[in-house]
């Protein structure tokens, strides 16, 4: 029977041991031999994989183009276009809406709404007191219910009498004013709300305060009196708006001319100021050329990472085969150029404002028939691309 260090020798003598052979590095030899083959197949995977990834990246990066030139003609106000001329845009200002319609108008400011003012005599500074007790007012706006105010006998300086008449928030406004005036030049000034409705009368019971000493500049100095007197009366205002009198209690007109706000100024000079409303079609013209582009671009790279002999660094070839792109493809198509039910029977897409594909997939657009959809049926192309909707 052989013994152990007999058969120890005889398997080394059997691996060449004996001859000088690096039976490690044999060993090592045959395992790399054998794990090449399928590291090159996990390495192809992950090669392939990682770019894959590298596609579907640059595939969402080009789509993301096209959903936002989509959303750049979702909204009403996204075809908010018309420009204004105004012959005398320093007695007022014109601001349309996406819902004004092109056209020619005449203004007349003959006068502006204004506010009923009233104006105290004069102090030295803002912070001796001209009552020694509490004051109370009493405020009734165009004739109705008297509300009252009352000034703590600690704060009827005339900056007290300011913040309390501010914090009753009762429809008045009042504000220290600096006039310049030798000796006495601070002043309380007291406004209302404009338009003859929002006259008001203020009084009090002190009879150091008189809120009501009539149409006379007080001009009493010292704080042994605070005399008010109203120097500005409530008005209304007198405009013409397309040969129709006006008589607005604000400076501000909303519904004359529809979708237009109107901010007067001061009154306009040598007649009517002429306003023409024109369409400025350029700006949703830019908008469908980015559409073109955002799909032109997303066609481009759709193409470049499915095809096998692509060479373009990064993404070429990196989805060559895949179904998805195709699909993708599809979709693209679907959403650019569905029928909707919107819109007149004249348009009931893109392909009637003048986008179309060739048969490589390639936008392009039509301007003349683009700018005759525009020119001619501007608002049944926002009603199709819109619905005349808002934020959907």
């Amino acid at each position: 029977m052989a013994t152990t260090s007999s058969v120890s020798s005889n398997a080394i003598s059997a691996l060449g041991a004996g001859s000088g052979m690096d039976v490690k590095a044999l060993a090592t030899s045959l395992v790399e031999a054998e794990r090449a083959p399928r590291k090159d197949v996990i390495d192809k995977k992950i090669s392939k994989a990682e770019g894959g990834i590298s596609g579907y990246s640059a595939i969402k990066f080009v789509l993301d183009g096209i959903k936002t030139s989509l959303m750049d003609l979702k909204d009403q106000s996204d075809f908010q276009s018309l420009t204004s001329r105004n012959s005398q845009s320093n007695a007022f200002n014109i601001t349309a809406s996406a819902t004004a319609s092109a056209g020619t108008h005449s203004i007349t400011v003959n006068s502006l709404a204004k506010a009923q003012r009233n104006l105290s005599s004069g102090f030295a500074n803002t912070t001796t007191a001209v009552s020694g007790t509490d004051i109370s007012l009493s405020l009734a706006v165009n004739g109705g219910a008297a509300q009252a105010i009352v000034v703590p006998a600690d704060k009827t300086t005339p900056g007290g009498i300011v913040s309390a008449i501010n914090t009753a928030n009762l429809g008045i406004k009042a504000q220290l004013i600096n006039t310049g005036e030798a000796g006495t030049p601070y002043r309380i000034l007291i406004t209302g709300a404009t338009g003859r409705d929002n006259s008001f009368t203020l009084s009090s019971n002190s009879a150091n305060v008189d809120f009501d000493v009539g149409p006379t500049d007080p001009n009493v100095a010292g704080y042994d009196a605070l005399k008010v007197s109203a120097f500005q009366a409530a008005a209304n205002g007198n405009v013409v708006v397309n040969g129709v009198p006006i008589q607005p209690s604000n400076n501000q007109l909303t519904e004359v001319i529809p979708g237009v706000t109107i901010d007067l100024y001061t009154p306009t000079s040598g007649g009517a100021a002429s306003v023409e409303l024109v369409r400025d079609t350029s700006a949703v013209k830019t908008k469908m050329e980015s559409l073109v582009k955002a799909y032109n671009d997303a066609n481009t790279m759709l193409n470049t990472v499915y095809d096998p002999k692509s060479t373009v660094e990064t993404y070429g070839a990196t989805l060559a085969g895949n179904t998805i792109v195709n699909s993708i493809r599809t979709q693209m198509r679907e959403i650019i150029f569905p029928q909707v039910s919107t819109g007149s029977s004249a348009l009931r897409g893109f392909r009637d404002m003048g986008l179309s594909l060739d048969k490589d997939g390639v936008m392009t657009l039509d301007s003349g028939k683009l700018d005759e959809i525009l020119n001619t049926k501007f608002d049944e192309a926002v009603t199709m691309l819109t619905g005349n909707s808002e934020n959907l």
